[in-house]
């Protein structure tokens, strides 16, 4: 199979979704868009208790178990905690955040009555004409705080703005696309992977494509917590995540690359499912354009559903990703090459 992969779809489908904020566990927003996205496409959105979305496809063999590909809508975030005397906000994290690559990031803060109000990330230490230990102070949620982009003094000019316990805080995207291909953004980590899914719908709809078994392509909340893919439905055999892979020592890839975890910090992937990613690779990537790797500070829905108790096979690829976690950098064709293992797995090549 040698499919065609609109690259730049790609990237305008990941930008829309950047810029939707969605936040550890607040998806109004997402699911709009999402629902929007699916109808366009000819598709079903259903949601769970847990707020993971699904779509369903029928496959080939519906007697076969049922697939699912998973790439969680959740990205990094703030909650808020509590209010300081001037006004700002104390807030600790959604997942994990770099206190350092958000000091200055414009934000917004979504209020529990609906409203949403602009604020920034600063540290309390926040400027070298002022405090002598500026550049030295430690960035934590103890040393840094949001302050609301409005004239508020005192916690009850912020609570006057809806602004309570518990308003979630979504850090700005800055997306960037440049000619030469590479993305620059925040939450390329899992956004990426969810434009590769909604893609690759699009082209089971426009070609009449039927999966080898029936796949439930699902969107879970809180992956950035550790528990986004804990439930999954009764008749899925296999969970296959997609996420980001990584860059650095230990780590033979550059943002063009897709990779195949082997295993993560809760441990390996199912051995025989992973074998299978790999066929799949040797027959749909570029040559050059994959590989596989073990994330030692890193873990999946799939590993998620799989460490806690589903009976099903994990496994996991993905984009590689350059300074994740913080302003991400990646390359369109990590993320072609991702959806072209995507088309295969879910196509049933590779099996024996």
């Amino acid at each position: 199979m040698t499919p065609k992969i609109d690259a730049r779809y790609l990237t305008d489908t990941l930008k829309e979704l950047v810029e939707v904020d969605s936040p550890v566990g607040y998806y109004n927003d997402i699911h709009d868009y999402l629902r929007g996205k699916f109808a366009e496409l000819g598709y079903e959105m259903e949601v769970d208790n847990k707020a993971t979305a699904y779509v369903r496809v029928r496959g080939r063999d519906s007697q076969a178990p049922a697939v699912c590909v998973g790439a969680h809508l959740d990205t990094i975030g703030l909650i808020v905690r509590g209010f300081n005397d001037d006004g700002t906000l104390r807030v600790r994290q959604l997942g994990g955040i770099n206190y350092h690559s958000i000091e200055g990031e414009t934000c917004r803060v979504h209020c529990r009555d609906g409203r949403v109000v602009v604020g920034q990330v600063i540290c309390n230490k926040h400027s070298v004409h002022v405090f002598e230990d500026c550049k030295s102070a430690p960035r934590d949620e103890n040393t840094m705080s949001v302050s609301l982009v409005a004239d508020v003094c005192c916690p009850a000019d912020a609570r006057a703005l809806g602004v309570t316990e518990g308003a979630i805080v979504s850090i700005d995207p800055q997306f960037e696309a440049f000619d030469n291909g590479y993305i620059v953004s925040r939450h390329i980590d899992d956004k990426a992977a969810v434009a590769v899914l909604i893609d690759t719908l699009r082209w089971l709809g426009e070609t009449g494509e039927r999966p080898a078994a029936d796949t439930l392509f699902a969107f879970p909340i809180y992956e950035e917590i550790g528990h986004g893919g804990s439930y999954v439905p009764a008749e899925v055999g296999e969970y296959v995540a997609l996420d980001i892979t990584l860059i650095g020592p230990d780590y033979d890839a550059n943002e063009h690359h897709v990779g195949i975890i082997a295993s993560d910090h809760k441990g390996p992937y199912d051995w025989e499912l992973t074998n299978r990613l790999i066929r799949c690779a040797e027959v749909a990537c570029d040559a050059d354009k994959w590989n596989t790797q073990v994330c030692f500070r890193y873990s999946t829905d799939a590993n998620a559903a799989y460490t806690l108790g589903a009976n099903l096979r994990s496994a996991a690829f993905g984009m590689a990703c350059l300074n994740t976690h913080g302003r991400e950098r990646c390359h369109v064709d990590a993320i072609v090459e991702t959806e072209k293992l995507c088309r295969a797995y879910v196509m049933g090549e590779g099996r024996g």
